[in-house]
């Protein structure tokens, strides 16, 4: 039976490269894109590089928990999966925007939704199985991510709710949610290598570096796309962390696919290498306190 890999945000950028990548090694991914248009032209596209390509588009936006829970249950449906890939992501510098359940977008979409696919989809992952979570070197802070801004953390409601959040709707304050959400996102992983129960599935956060040819700074004004377009492939070749999105993909893939499945765990790649990640994000009562807390706004 041929192995179903599912990969989120799969129909541009970083998604849509790893799925092309994934599918090159016989595996049958599954495109799961809140767009399913743009998610069937990304299959065309890779079909036309990679003409046995097994694909199938999944609707799933991961700013509608019922979203997310209908896509989970069409997974459910049919096999058991060999590996999920939580990669889609947003970053909002326009205001604060909210979910369709009233939470804070950047919070909803890189968090909580993965959060939920992950908790429906974990008891359906066959043995030996995978899941990756994309996070981002931004939870270090500037000194490590180009100036980028660090995370701020506060208590998870305060994260769900601008309302109760210190933040502001300014782009800074933006760019912040955008970097708390990746530090969620190691807490998650390590969270749920702490629940494995002695299963042999792994779980682990990658770290795709800082890739200037994807559409994340899709919420910025038109100015500064214009000119982050034209100076990306020179970021690319000159500025050590940056990388293309090409060989992130193919690293994302590395592993997702090679390696002895279930040994290696918890830990955070940086390309293929694992790497420690900042003091912080070792806090295990956080990542406890995260974890009930969005078990709770899932409950239905």
């Amino acid at each position: 039976m041929t192995e179903r890999v599912v990969i989120t945000g799969a129909s541009s950028g970083l998604g849509q490269a790893a799925a092309e990548e994934v599918a090159a090694t016989g595996r049958h991914v599954v495109l799961a894109c809140r767009d399913a248009d743009r998610g069937a032209a990304a299959a065309d596209e890779i079909r036309a590089r990679v003409p046995d390509a097994s694909l199938e588009v999944l609707e799933l936006d991961l700013a509608d928990l019922a979203s997310v829970r209908a896509a989970a249950k069409a997974l459910l449906a049919g096999p058991p999966l060999g590996a999920l890939v939580c990669n889609a992501g947003v970053q909002v510098v326009g205001g604060i925007r909210r979910s369709r359940d009233g939470h804070e977008l950047t919070f909803a979409t890189n968090h909580l939704g993965h959060f939920l696919l992950t908790r429906l989809l974990l008891d359906h992952l066959a043995e030996a199985g995978r899941i990756v979570l994309v996070s981002s070197g931004t939870h270090y802070g500037p000194r490590r991510s180009m100036g980028f801004p660090a995370p701020h953390w506060e208590n998870p409601s305060a994260l769900a709710d601008p309302e109760l959040s210190v933040l502001d709707d300014s782009p800074r304050s933006g760019r912040i949610r955008y970097a708390t959400s990746k530090l969620a996102n190691i807490y998650t992983t390590y969270e749920l290598n702490r629940r494995r129960n002695g299963r042999r599935i792994t779980v682990n956060a990658f770290d795709p570096g800082l890739m200037p040819q994807t559409g994340l700074a899709r919420d910025y004004p038109d100015r500064f796309r214009r000119l982050y377009g034209r100076i990306a492939p020179v970021l690319v070749r000159a500025v050590p962390g940056v990388r293309s999105v090409a060989r992130s993909a193919a690293d994302l893939s590395w592993l997702v696919t090679a390696g002895e499945p279930g040994v290696v765990s918890g830990l955070y790649f940086v390309g293929r290498r694992p790497r420690k990640t900042s003091d912080e994000s070792y806090d295990r009562v956080r990542a406890l306190e995260l974890w009930e807390f969005s078990e709770r706004l899932v409950s239905e």
